[in-house]
């Protein structure tokens, strides 16, 4: 059923999210209503108005940015000259090998550098990636992702359980400014990477309190949590949807959601990249949100899942067009009679994160290694495999870049880890190496634990489902 995203919603909850908007200088609730009935139009006039955005989106590229400008003279061709979908096909693939060649380039030269945010990712190979944001394309995913919480019956101003990692600006604040932060956004933060007992006990009283309507967050935390609340006897009402994304979601986590908060789960499928990509719908349906993005499948042989090529048409700082990003799966021309007329796909291969226990009771979220070691320009590719309680051995492929630069992240990585567990000490082990393997699923893996024997039932089946 088609729920209002930017209706009637809880008056003081909307009032308070609408002033700390305006303070922050982001009309998100405008955005909102903006985008709110896109998935509702026919699949004719969603299709046309799909095209309408990516020939705006190309024309801006040629225009602006200095890497399709050039792309497009080698070609011979204009970017009006791009007129039909297989017109479009016929451009090259954007790799992040060209990213990493053609970074500053492929960023708008009409936008001063430090008007943008630096991200970094890696994706399926684990080579980390720096590309930019700008402030807009943020409010612009910000409004996606609130329409994906609307179809469970969520309205603005309702507050979110937001489990994501924290950051430093985070971790600077008093706990009066962090309570007051989170009430004013409308979106309580629950840090995965302080997730031990202690903390999902703690995470259980502030849950009463909050008392949210809706869950986000990573799929392994939130089920984790849900699994301590069913080892406790708790279940939770008043939930109407648990939206999972940043890794795969497996069907025991799911099933442990659906029963302790007595909701649907919602699985959302993005990256770091391009963002917003789909969302599933009521009817368990994955919706490409395809005012957010363009999807193909690349040519691959055989009948397996295929790899994709993504095209943000809402990133106009840094266009990434035809850009493949190492997910695989499949596109439908099936409809879905859920009302929503945004095209259907399946996502087949996606990241995974262990989960890491540390001496002492403390579970950390895999994410927390990960970006200790982004940002490095002297470091190809990494993985922190935790071969025991209280040791890490961390894998770095060196490559171009100040040798000294490369140690000083190496010795500041080891320090943050270490400060985990200050009271019991982990030694981490630093190895050179040519490469580092994917899994037997083809995946790369950024962490990798071998301690198991505290996960939960959950835990144990989706990582012996992902190695």
């Amino acid at each position: 059923m088609r729920a209002s995203s930017a209706g009637h919603g809880p008056f003081f909850g909307r009032a308070l999210l609408s002033l700390t908007c305006r303070m922050r200088g982001v009309d998100l609730l405008g955005k909102l209503k903006e985008i709110e009935n896109a998935p509702f139009c026919s699949p004719e006039e969603v299709r046309a108005a799909q095209f309408r955005s990516l020939r705006a989106l190309l024309s801006h590229a040629e225009a602006r940015v200095p890497y399709y400008r050039n792309l497009f003279r080698q070609l011979g061709v204009r970017s009006q000259d791009i007129r039909t979908w297989d017109d479009f096909a016929q451009l090259p693939i954007l790799t992040k090998d060209i990213i990493r060649a053609n970074q500053r380039d492929l960023v708008r030269e009409d936008v001063p550098l430090e008007n943008l945010s630096p991200h970094f990712s890696g994706g399926s190979t684990g080579v980390p990636l720096k590309f930019f944001r700008s402030a807009d394309y943020m409010v612009a995913s910000d409004a996606g992702t609130y329409r994906n919480l609307a179809q469970s019956g969520w309205r603005p101003g309702e507050m979110i359980a937001f489990f994501w990692g924290g950051n430093e600006k985070l971790y600077a604040m008093s706990r009066l400014e962090f309570e007051v932060r989170q009430f004013a956004r409308r979106q309580y933060q629950f840090d995965p990477f302080f997730a031990g007992d202690k903390d999902l006990e703690n995470w259980a009283r502030v849950f009463a309190r909050i008392k949210p309507r809706v869950i986000l967050g990573y799929a392994s935390t939130i089920a984790r949590f849900a699994a301590f609340l069913d080892g406790q006897g708790q279940t939770v009402r008043g939930i109407r949807g648990a939206f999972t994304t940043a890794e795969k979601l497996y069907q025991p986590q799911r099933e442990v959601m659906e029963s302790v908060f007595g909701c649907k789960v919602y699985d959302c499928y993005g990256s770091s990249e391009v963002q917003n990509i789909a969302a599933e719908c009521s009817l368990g349906k994955m919706h490409v949100n395809a005012d957010f993005v363009v999807i193909e499948e690349d040519k691959a042989p055989g009948d397996g899942p295929k790899p994709f090529l993504l095209t943000s048409l809402q990133n106009f700082s840094m266009p990434f067009i035809r850009y493949r990003n190492e997910d695989c799966g499949y596109l439908s021309r099936e409809d879905c009679s859920c009302g929503n007329h945004f095209p259907l796909m399946r996502l087949e291969i996606a990241r995974t994160s262990d989960n890491f226990l540390f001496p002492g009771g403390r579970v950390v979220h895999g994410e927390f290694f990960t970006h200790l070691m982004y940002g490095s320009d002297g470091i190809v590719n990494f993985q922190f495999h935790q071969t025991a309680i209280d040791n890490i051995v961390l894998s770095i492929v060196p490559g171009p870049g100040d040798v000294q630069a490369r140690e000083a992240k190496v010795q500041e990585s080891i320090r943050q880890i270490r400060a985990v567990s200050p009271e019991c000490p982990v030694h981490v082990e630093v190895r050179e190496v040519e490469s580092i393997p994917l899994s037997s699923a083809g995946k790369y893996r950024f962490t990798r634990s071998d301690v198991s024997a505290i996960n939960t039932p959950v835990e144990r089946e989706t990582a012996s489902s992902s190695s």
